[in-house]
């Protein structure tokens, strides 16, 4: 289980790292060249045997339904029930909402406008959350200042945050995960969210779906020191089963040379299949989420899961997948683990191959092999 009193060293920055002689093909912009590499950084230590592992969790929004008030006693309680689940040396989530005191929304009218109290900010990091993912369709809710009140407090809280930013420079800025094992590189990048939260050169936003900002993703995790490169994307219909259109954006991630690829953004559990030897995790499904879910109106369960990647020096890398009840209408707005017989079940339904193991299932992948 992770340490909750983390003894690994964590730092975020921001770092330029120079393209000269590296090989890679710059970010283009408008069709200019970028002249260095952004990237967020975090490090991480190994464990005495070199072994590593970095976890997903779907979406994650503090706010809403039960979980209105700015009592961080309340917080936490929302988080208990899955703060011991945390397993990664470090852990993203996605996060759909911007934290923020302002109430000012993007699109005044919008039928889902999210906002979260930026005490959430450290009620996620002191559960063991290390990294925000904010490249959805809910990062630009409160407008640019509920943007970067978000990466303010994220950082206050000694998070990083990714996927988002005041142009599209700064949201298309890579994740990386340094350790001794290697360098992961995640790109946060996902469908086109509307004209007011696309970023672009001098407008703040998110990374929209192409097969340039695809590729360029992936050129820029691996100019930055990327070993592997993860994208972790936000794609599909809310409650839906996998569409046609994530499976066309998984092949185009795979063909621009992704290792691994997790998605999130339907608020349901999806299958975890495999192009090549790429595996793609379609959704996570929710993991904390303050509203009420509509999963029986669309007859689905209400169950999401926690992806963790496990590197080792000497054996092929682990998926290791545990699931948890998101339903609010059943906990409570206390998302906790499935029971066994739902473990059965939600497994044998994302991928038979799982092998379950007490309350986490896994397998193995030919993914993230140590660097020569």
């Amino acid at each position: 289980m992770k340490p909750t009193t983390r003894d690994r060293l964590l730092m975020v920055t921001a770092l330029a790292v120079s393209l000269g002689g590296t090989g890679a093909i710059a970010a283009n912009y408008g069709g200019k060249q970028a002249p260095e590499v952004q990237a967020i950084e975090v490090w991480a230590g190994n464990d005495a045997e070199g072994k590593w592992s970095v976890q997903f969790v779907g979406d994650t929004m503090l706010g809403n339904g039960e979980i209105r008030t700015l009592d961080p006693l309340a917080l936490d309680a929302a988080l208990s029930g899955v703060a011991p689940l945390f397993d990664g040396d470090l852990v993203i989530a996605n996060a759909e909402g911007p934290m923020t005191f302002s109430e000012q929304p993007l699109i005044p009218g919008k039928a889902f406008s999210h906002r979260v109290a930026p005490q959430a900010a450290w009620a996620l990091s002191k559960a063991g959350v290390d990294a925000i993912s904010l490249g959805n369709n809910h990062s630009m809710d409160m407008g640019l200042i509920g943007l970067q009140d978000t990466i303010r407090y994220a950082r206050n809280a000694g998070m990083a945050s990714f996927g988002a930013g005041n142009n599209l420079a700064e949201a298309e800025r890579p994740l990386m995960l340094r350790t001794e094992a290697g360098t992961i590189g995640v790109v946060a990048i996902g469908e086109n969210f509307g004209k007011l939260s696309k970023a672009d050169e001098v407008n703040p936003g998110t990374v929209v779906f192409s097969p340039e900002a695809v590729q360029r993703g992936y050129d820029l995790a691996r100019a930055a020191g990327a070993d592997w490169v993860i994208g972790y994307v936000h794609w599909g219909d809310n409650y839906t089963d996998t569409t046609p259109q994530q499976r066309y954006w998984a092949q185009v991630l795979v063909d621009a040379g992704y290792d691994v690829i997790v998605g999130a953004g339907s608020h349901i559990a999806e299958k975890i299949e495999f192009i090549g030897d790429v595996p793609v995790a379609y959704g996570l499904g929710n993991f904390v989420f303050g509203t009420r879910g509509r999963y029986e109106s669309f007859g689905k369960q209400g169950v999401g899961l926690m992806l963790s990647l496990e590197l080792s020096p000497s054996a092929p890398t682990q998926m290791a997948v545990r699931c948890v009840v998101t339903d609010n209408r059943i906990n409570g707005f206390l998302t906790q683990a499935c029971t066994a017989p739902q473990m059965v079940g939600v497994m044998s339904e994302i991928n038979p191959a799982l092998q379950i193991q007490g309350d986490v299932a896994r397998m193995p992948c030919r993914c993230l092999e140590p660097p020569e």
